[in-house]
């Protein structure tokens, strides 16, 4: 049965100018209106499932997840991952989050890559509908997973990340190390792959 979508956002920028700014762009990419909820909102998991999401978006950060302290701050939201009761899309920091709460690692860059990149895809699945099997996409990240998370598949690699793209074998949880929210006239491949996850995440 298709639901009616009822996206959430959780915002995990220090800057929360650019968390309003991922918002407008993931409602003008997905067609759909978006609530929001500040990352260190007290009751987090609580207030989410209050909103009865049918895709809840974890945003990308400035934080870095191999810092002292950074995993305990987002220690909510990993275990809201853990648990999964509803479909779970994270983009960049929010991919790295899951991959956080099934024990993978980071490797650091040394820089950071930030502009319109070529990612091959790996796997044909449902997320990449009418899309060629190279993407181009908004890249903006210092560090990427060391590995595929434990019950994933790994759907797509960069030159700058070997786990671009991956999706949870039994679960509704879909990682993007990229951010498709950043999707414009002449690269529109990300919009196409947020419109694909919110129709998965309708029959989920």
């Amino acid at each position: 049965m298709r639901k009616t979508p009822r996206l959430v956002l959780v915002d995990n920028y220090k800057d929360r100018e650019k968390g309003q700014k991922a918002l407008r762009n993931l409602a003008r990419c997905t067609g759909q209106p978006l609530e929001m909820v500040e990352h260190g909102t007290r009751n987090l998991a609580e207030k989410i499932r209050d909103l009865k999401p049918t895709l809840v978006v974890l945003s990308g950060s400035e934080y870095l997840l191999s810092r002292p302290g950074t995993k305990e701050a987002f220690r909510e939201e990993i275990d809201l991952v853990r648990k999964a009761q509803f479909p779970i899309l994270g983009i960049c920091f929010g991919h790295q989050l899951i991959g956080a709460a099934f024990g993978v690692g980071m490797s650091d860059l040394g820089h950071t890559v930030r502009r319109f990149e070529p990612v091959n895809i790996l796997d044909h699945h449902p997320l990449f509908n009418g899309l060629p099997s190279t993407i181009t996409v908004a890249e903006s990240h210092r560090q990427a997973l060391d590995n595929v998370p434990e019950g994933f598949l790994r759907l797509a690699e960069s030159a700058t990340s070997r786990v671009e793209v991956i999706c949870h074998q039994s679960l509704p949880i879909y990682g993007l190390q990229f951010h498709p929210e950043r999707a414009d006239e002449d690269h529109p491949d990300g919009q196409t792959l947020l419109r694909n996850i919110v129709e998965l995440s309708q029959t989920a």
